[in-house]
Formats: C-alpha cells, sequence, structure tokens
C-alpha cells in the first residue's frame, strides 16, 4: 500500500521545526514491511496537500498531531483527506490521551494509542482484509458510530524497530544553531521515562518504564549524519537520555570509539550524576543539558512526586559549570495550592542556582496526569469533554487557569521575568555563540517570513504577540519583581 504521513502544522510554533522522529521510525518500519511510504511535514514544507495526494495517490494516510496546537490544521487536513475517500489514521502523545475525543470528528478513522510502528502495520494489514480490527492491539475506532478501543499494545522491543532513514525528509530545513555547534539535529536513543512525576502524562503513557535501542543502531544513524550532512551537533530527543550511569558510560565509549567529530546535548534528571560522571560527558563531547527541577521547595517536591534532591541538583550544576557543561534549568510555577511563601522559596533557589538558562512555565493540567485526575476529582476543574472544548483547552506557558493561591497577575511577571533573562541576559560567550535563544527566535521568525504562507504569517504574528505580552510583564512592574527578589534591572 502507498501511505502518506503527514505531520500537522501547530498554530502557535516559535521554535525551530525538530525532526519528526516518530513519523521517520514509522516510515521506516512501514517500508521494511512492503509498504511505499512518504513523509509530508507541513510544520516546515510550504506546498499544497492537494498536490501531494494528486501525485502520491495514498492509499492511507497517518497524520501526527502532538499536542492541542495541532488539532486544527489536523482536522483540516482529515477532511480533505475524507473527500478523497482515504481512510485517515491519527497518533501521537494527545491523540494517545484522548482517542474518544478525537474521533467524534467524522474525518477520522482510526487512532492509535502509543507508539505507532508496529500498530500501523497491523491496521493496513487489516484494512487489507489479512485480519479484523478487533484484533488490531493499541487502536481506537469507530463501528457502527460507537467507539471502541482494543486492547493495549504491548511495549516494542526497539532492537526489532529499523535504524531511521532520514531520506524522507530534507535535513537542511531542521538545522539548528545551538551551544558550540551550527549544524544540529535530533536523535533518539531510549523511550519512556521511569518517572512517577504527578504533573506528567509519562507514568501512564509510558507505563514509568524506560527502554534503550540499541547504541549501534543511534551510532549507525550519527554517522550516517556526519558523513552525509555535515552535522556537528545532536540533540538527544529522548525523555531521559539515560537513569542509570551504565548506559551513559556505554553510551560514552562508542562515541568515543566511533572517531566521528560531533557535540550533543540532552535531558537528564539533575540529582544522580557524580563529577566524575559529568566529566565523562564532557570527554566525550557532551556540552549542554537540560535538567527539569521544576521547584525549588522540598515540600512541593514530595507533592508532585519529582523528589529531587535540591543540594544536590546545586552541586551538579556547579560540576556542570566548572567543566563546561552548558546548563538550563526548568521550574513550573503555579502548582495547585502554592502560596506566594513557596513561589518565593523556588524563585530564590532559582536565582542561587549557577545554571546558564533559567526557564520558568506556568502549570498547566496535563490529560491523563495525577495533577489533571485529582482537580477533576475534587471540582476544581472540569475536564473537556468535546473536541469544541478541547480547542478551547489552554495552550502550554499561557496562563488562562491559575489553580495556586498566587494572583495571576505575579505568576505572569515572575514567569516573563525568567523568559526574558534567557532571552537577553548576559549569559558566558560559547563558542562565539552568546544569546542563542534570541537568535534562536530571531531566526524562526526570518525563515516563517520567507515562506509567506497564512500558517507562517501566523506564527510570526503570535511570536511578536507573545514577545510583547513577555516584553510588558518582565519590565513594567518593579514591586513585584522586588517582592519575589528580582531586580527591575533585569539583572541577577
Amino acid at each position: 500500500m502507498k501511505i502518506l504521513l503527514i505531520n500537522a502544522d501547530a498554530v502557535h510554533v516559535e521554535q525551530k521545526a525538530a525532526v519528526p522522529l516518530g513519523l521517520l521510525s514509522i516510515a521506516a518500519y512501514l517500508n521494511d514491511h512492503g509498504h511505499t511510504v512518504e513523509i509530508y511535514d507541513r510544520v516546515v514544507e510550504g506546498g499544497s496537500l492537494h498536490k501531494h495526494l494528486k501525485r502520491f495517490k495514498p492509499d492511507a494516510a497517518g497524520i501526527s498531531a502532538i499536542g492541542i496546537e495541532s488539532f486544527p490544521d489536523a482536522f483540516r487536513v482529515s477532511k480533505a483527506l475524507k473527500k478523497r475517500n482515504i481512510p485517515v489514521v491519527w497518533g501521537g502523545q494527545m491523540p494517545s490521551l484522548i482517542p474518544q475525543v478525537v474521533l467524534q470528528n467524522p474525518a477520522v478513522d482510526f487512532v492509535v494509542i502509543g507508539e505507532g510502528e508496529i500498530t500501523m502495520m497491523t491496521l493496513l494489514d487489516a484494512l487489507g482484509g489479512k485480519g479484523p480490527l478487533g484484533d488490531v492491539n493499541g487502536l481506537a475506532y469507530r463501528e457502527n458510530g460507537v467507539v471502541k478501543t482494543n486492547k493495549p499494545r504491548a511495549f516494542a522491543d526497539l532492537a526489532q524497530l529499523p535504524v531511521i532513514d532520514w531520506r524522507y525528509v530534507g535535513l537542511e530545513k531542521y538545522f539548528i544553531q545551538n551551544f558550540s555547534s551550527a549544524k544540529t539535529l535530533h536523535v533518539y536513543s531510549s523511550k519512556g521515562c521511569p518517572g512517577k512525576c504527578a504533573y506528567c502524562y509519562s507514568p501512564n503513557y509510558s507505563a514509568c518504564t524506560w527502554r534503550a535501542r540499541p547504541i549501534e543502531y543511534v551510532m549507525k544513524e550519527i554517522q550516517y549524519l556526519v558523513e552525509n550532512h555535515g552535522i556537528d551537533g545532536v540533540f538527544f530527543a529522548d525523555d531521559l537520555l539515560s537513569p542509570s550511569a551504565a548506559r551513559l558510560h556505554e553510551l560514552f565509549k562508542a562515541i568515543s570509539l566511533s572517531g566521528l567529530r560531533f557535540v550533543w546535548g540532552c535531558d537528564l534528571r539533575v540529582d544522580r550524576w557524580s563529577r566524575e560522571d559529568l566529566q565523562m560527558m564532557y570527554d566525550a563531547g557532551c556540552r549542554w543539558i537540560f535538567f527539569g527541577i521544576e521547584s525549588g521547595s522540598p515540600e512541593r517536591q514530595k507533592k508532585i512526586r519529582k523528589m529531587t534532591d535540591l543540594q544536590k541538583a546545586e552541586e551538579t550544576v556547579n560540576a556542570c559549570r566548572e567543566i563546561g557543561i552548558v546548563t538550563t534549568t526548568s521550574f513550573i510555577i503555579g502548582f495547585p495550592g502554592e502560596t506566594e511563601a513557596e513561589l518565593k522559596e523556588t524563585v530564590s533557589y532559582i536565582c542561587r542556582l549557577q545554571s546558564d538558562v533559567k526557564l520558568a512555565f506556568y502549570f498547566y493540567p496535563v490529560p491523563n496526569s495525577e495533577l489533571f485526575a485529582q482537580l477533576v476529582a475534587s471540582g476544581c476543574f472540569k475536564a473537556p469533554g468535546t473536541i469544541r472544548e478541547w480547542m478551547r483547552y489552554p495552550k502550554l506557558n499561557r496562563l488562562t487557569m491559575n489553580f495556586s493561591q498566587v494572583p495571576d497577575r505575579e505568576l505572569k511577571v515572575v514567569c516573563s521575568w525568567f523568559l526574558w533573562q534567557s532571552i537577553f541576559g548576559n549569559y558566558r560567550n560559547y563558542a562565539g555563540r552568546s544569546r542563542v535563544y534570541a537568535k534562536k527566535a530571531l531566526g524562526q521568525t526570518v525563515e516563517n517570513l520567507r515562506r509567506r504562507t497564512p500558517r507562517s504569517l501566523r506564527k510570526v504574528f503570535a511570536a511578536v504577540r507573545e514577545f510583547i505580552g513577555v516584553a510588558f510583564y518582565a519590565l513594567t512592574f518593579p514591586k513585584i519583581l522586588r517582592k519575589y527578589g528580582l531586580k527591575a534591572n533585569g539583572k541577577r
């Protein structure tokens, strides 16, 4: 069969688009099983969907709609596909969490729940008459007007999934300038996370399970990218690069033995590593790490089940700074019930940290998370039940619902101040690349302007509007800044 895989565009995306690794993996898997596949990434590609359909004439289409921001475009695409009687399959994190809601739209025929490689192939077999839909684990669909959800699919052995074939997309559209690198691309080496964080979808989505890909697969992909596309940086897109030092040491060894010249970065838990581990990371090419700490309050750490050792986190950040690894630390403000005193404690902790970039985001009730369920059970929040309600659901890092005891304005001022600092703060200059975040945002805006499509221009408008909002709250409320120990002149 001929399968068109589509990455739906998002309404509010100001950052450089990431390589659609999920679709690439599905494409390679389907190709290995005899299907012909093309990828149409609407985030970075112009052109008309109808031109793709007229030329390629797919037998079925799979749409990746990672978040709610992707839903409007995904529904438009689905409607166009159904006019041609093409079966429409949705996948991604958010559709996996609310398949019954997605299937309220008649333009969507199926929703793949969880990872899509095996489920998509099995669904295509069923559509080709090789078995009933009811036997396709990990699938939701309508039958006689009623939504049916089949048994969940067991997690795949990642060694059974193929090495990614990068030729399905134009990689030059995804190059990122990052700390110490000019041409960085995303690669993944694992799936899932063992954490039980109450604010995150992952405990239900990945069952607190972390799975590693064979390192030889990862290195084969990186070798191809270095030798054929000249990349000099890799950003591991894993939720968590590794929960243990043993896996990291294995990766370091493989990178060192490869002889490939590239630097890399990743997401890691902040309180699990010795200075020796961090030095080994640097020696193997690591130049930046993202640490999600989330709160500077020990009591809040317990409530959200993050359980970060805050003292150890400081030691880790300090060690990274001394070694030469750029650190970004991320926090969530406005947790349910959070008080002004607790927020002050978190802000004080953030400012004390020696991380290079410090980010704060608003609490966001993530569907299928423990805190989401608690808010619904307590009556503080009514879960959306229809597509229209979900389309009005708060967007990430927009304060449209406040479950804390801190006034909205104060949350906005604190969050905007740290974001302003991440864009314009005077951080250390790495390989001549100061103010990397500002340059990324400006570069993406210029790229959207060059495309001159309605979608790209809407993104520019959204980016400008959000920038003005950040500047307003970060710069015009000195009394609130002083209240939380922040300085109106922008200096820490």
